[in-house]
C-alpha cells in the first residue's frame, strides 16, 4: 500500500521486529548496512510502543532510561521548502520520539532505521502548523522548512496531538493554555461576543499523555451552545477557543489555574487537574454579522461602506434586556427621517436609552408625532372626549413606525450579508488568478504539489464562485422584493394619515356647529328672559 499500517508502526526502529520498516518504503536494506555515521542510532532492546498512547507493555528486557521511546510514526510525504518552492523529497518515515524522564522530544524524519534525514527538537514555543487536504508544515533544528502530506485526516490529527502534548510535557507547570490546531476549519476566525455550537471530549492529563475521559458530547444530540467572552465556561476555554473557524478542531491543554484549579469535580476531576479537551466548532454565529451596532447616521438605508469598521468589531453587550432595549430605540430613532406623517422635530439624539420596556423606547417618536389640536367650548366633558381620541391616534402610528423600523432593518442586513458574500467572490476569484499563474510558470520547473491537485482546486474554486453567484443574485432579488413591501407600506401608511386627518378635521367641524349651536340657544334664551323681564315689569307697573 501506499502508507504504511498501524501493525508496523510498533517495529519502527526495532531490529528485533518481524517487518523492517525500510521495507515499508520499498529500499534495499543491505545497501543501508553500515551506515552508522548518522547521530541517531537505535536501542537494541526488542519493545513494543503503542502509537496512541506512547505508554509501553511490560517486557522483560527495559530499555536504558535515557533512550527515547517512539510516541507515534507513520508513513508521509515529504517536501521541503528550497528557492521559493517546495521540493518532493519522496516517501519518508515520521516520528515523534520522547524520554519523558529527560523532558526531551523531537520530530523525526528518515528513510530507514539507519538513515535519518532530519530532526527537529520539540520545545514549548515549537509550531506545527496545519494546512488543509492534511498537510503540515514545520521548521527543522537547521531552520528548514518541512511540509508533510499525511495519509488522513486522522493519522494528521494524531500527529500534531503527540507534538501538542510534547510540547506540554516538555515545558513544565503551564501558566497558560496551550493550543495545536488539529483541522484548519474554513471561514473567518471567532472573537468573543461570538455565539458557538461545538462538540467536544474532555480527559485529564495523566502520566505525561492523555488519561481518563470525564466528558464528551460526540455520541449525545445536543451540542455545547456557548457565547464567547460571557463567562459561562471554564477560563480556559474562552482562551483556547479564540481565532478558531467554523469545521475547525483544536487540542487545548489547560492547567488547573485555568480550569477546575484545587476544586476540582466531585468524582470526576482530581484537584489540581491539567485538563486535555479535543473541540470541534459545528455552528458558527457571528456577533458582527447582525447589524445591531449603533448606526454611525441615521440614514434611510446605509450601504455596506457607510459602518464603521470599529463599530462592527465591538462585542455585543452580554446583558440581553439591556440589549433589546437599546436596539428597540435605536430602531425608533433610525426610522425617523423615512416616516412621512412627523411634523414635529426629531427627538434629540441625546435622549437616554431606555432600558425598562419597548413602550418607553418609543417616546420620544410619539411627542412630535401630532400637533395638538384643542376645541375651546363652553362644556367640558366634550373636551374631555377629543383629548382621548387624540391619545389613541398616537398610538396607532407608533406601532406603524416600529413596523417601519423593522423592514429597514431587514433590509439592512440582507445589504451587509450581499456585501460580505461580494467580498467572498472576489477573494475567491484573486485565489483562482494566483493559482492559474502559479501552474503556468512553475509548468516546466519541480513543482510544489501535483499539478492534479491544483487542477481539482481550481475546478472546486470555480463551483464555489458560481453557488456564491447565485447566492447574490437570489439575495438582490429578495431586496428588490423588500423595496417593494417597503414602498407599499409607506404609501398604506399615507392614506391611513390622509383619512384619519379627515375625520379629525370631520370632527373638528361638527364640534364648532355644535358649540356655535348651543351658543345660539344661550343667546336665545337669554334674549327670552330679557323680553320675558320686560314684560313682567310692565305688567307690575300696570298694577
Amino acid at each position: 500500500g501506499m502508507f504504511a499500517t498501524d501493525d508496523e508502526d510498533g517495529d519502527f526502529l526495532s531490529p528485533a521486529g518481524g517487518a523492517k520498516l525500510a521495507s515499508l518504503f520499498g529500499l534495499d536494506q543491505a545497501a543501508n548496512q553500515g551506515n552508522e555515521s548518522f547521530q541517531y542510532t537505535a536501542p537494541k532492546q526488542p519493545r513494543k510502543s503503542s502509537a496512541d498512547s506512547g505508554q509501553t507493555a511490560g517486557t522483560s528486557t527495559a530499555p536504558p532510561p535515557n533512550s527515547p521511546a517512539v510516541l507515534f510514526a507513520t508513513a508521509v510525504h515529504a517536501y521541503r521548502y528550497v528557492n521559493g518552492q517546495y521540493v518532493k523529497q519522496g516517501k519518508l518515515g515520521a516520528a515523534v520520539l520522547g524520554n519523558h524522564s529527560a523532558k526531551e522530544y523531537k520530530i523525526l524524519l528518515y528513510v530507514s532505521q539507519q538513515k535519518q534525514v532530519t530532526a527537529a527538537r520539540i520545545h514549548s514555543g515549537f509550531v506545527l502548523t496545519v494546512q488543509p487536504s492534511n498537510y503540515c508544515t514545520f521548521y527543522d533544528d537547521l531552520r528548514q522548512n518541512w511540509s508533510l502530506m499525511f495519509e488522513s485526516e486522522k493519522v494528521a490529527t494524531d500527529f500534531c496531538k503527540e507534538v501538542c502534548l510534547a510540547k506540554v510535557n516538555c515545558s513544565g507547570a503551564l501558566d497558560s493554555v496551550l493550543i495545536q490546531d488539529l483541522v484548519l476549519g474554513e471561514g473567518q476566525a471567532v472573537e468573543n461576543g461570538d455565539s458557538l455550537e461545538v462538540a467536544y471530549t474532555g480527559w485529564l492529563l495523566q502520566n505525561n499523555t492523555i488519561g481518563q475521559m470525564f466528558d464528551s458530547n460526540l455520541n449525545k444530540d445536543k451540542l455545547l451552545r456557548l457565547k464567547l467572552g460571557a463567562g459561562k465556561v471554564i477560563k480556559g476555554w474562552e482562551e483556547g477557543m479564540l481565532n478558531m473557524r467554523k469545521g475547525g478542531k483544536r487540542l487545548m491543554v489547560i492547567p488547573p489555574s485555568l480550569a477546575y484549579g484545587s476544586q476540582g469535580v466531585a468524582s470526576r476531576i482530581p484537584p489540581d487537574s491539567t485538563l486535555v479537551f479535543e473541540a470541534e466548532i459545528r455552528r458558527v454565529k457571528f456577533a458582527k454579522d447582525g447589524s445591531s451596532r449603533d448606526s454611525a447616521a441615521p440614514s434611510p438605508a446605509p450601504s455596506v461602506e457607510s459602518l464603521a469598521p470599529t463599530e462592527l468589531n465591538q462585542p455585543l453587550s452580554t446583558n440581553p434586556d439591556a440589549t433589546k432595549a437599546k436596539l428597540i430605540s435605536r430602531m425608533a430613532k433610525m426610522g425617523q427621517p423615512m416616516l412621512p406623517f412627523i411634523t414635529g422635530p426629531a427627538s434629540s439624539p441625546s435622549q437616554p436609552d431606555s432600558s425598562d420596556s419597548e413602550l418607553e423606547a418609543s417616546k420620544p417618536l410619539t411627542s412630535s408625532m401630532m400637533p395638538q389640536l384643542t376645541v375651546t367650548s363652553s362644556f367640558q366633558p366634550v373636551s374631555q372626549m377629543y383629548r382621548t381620541q387624540t391619545v389613541s391616534y398616537q398610538g396607532t402610528g407608533d406601532v406603524t413606525s416600529f413596523l417601519m423600523t423593522e423592514a429597514r432593518q431587514h433590509n439592512t442586513e440582507i445589504r451587509l450579508a450581499v456585501g460580505k458574500v461580494a467580498d467572498k467572490l472576489d477573494h475567491l476569484s484573486s485565489k483562482v488568478d494566483t493559482l492559474l499563474q502559479g501552474s503556468v510558470s512553475s509548468g516546466l520547473s519541480n513543482v510544489s504539489m501535483e499539478t492534479a491537485m491544483i487542477m481539482h482546486n481550481i475546478q472546486r474554486i470555480i463551483q464555489e464562485n458560481e453557488c456564491l453567484k447565485k447566492e447574490v443574485f437570489e439575495k438582490s432579488s429578495r431586496i428588490e422584493e423588500q423595496n417593494r413591501k417597503i414602498g407599499e407600506l409607506i404609501n398604506q401608511n399615507q392614506r391611513y394619515v390622509e383619512q384619519s386627518n379627515q375625520l379629525m378635521e370631520q370632527r373638528n367641524d361638527s364640534l364648532k356647529n355644535r358649540s356655535e349651536q348651543s351658543q345660539a340657544r344661550i343667546l336665545q334664551a337669554e334674549q327670552d328672559k330679557v323680553i320675558h323681564y320686560i314684560f313682567a315689569c310692565k305688567h307690575v307697573g300696570r298694577n
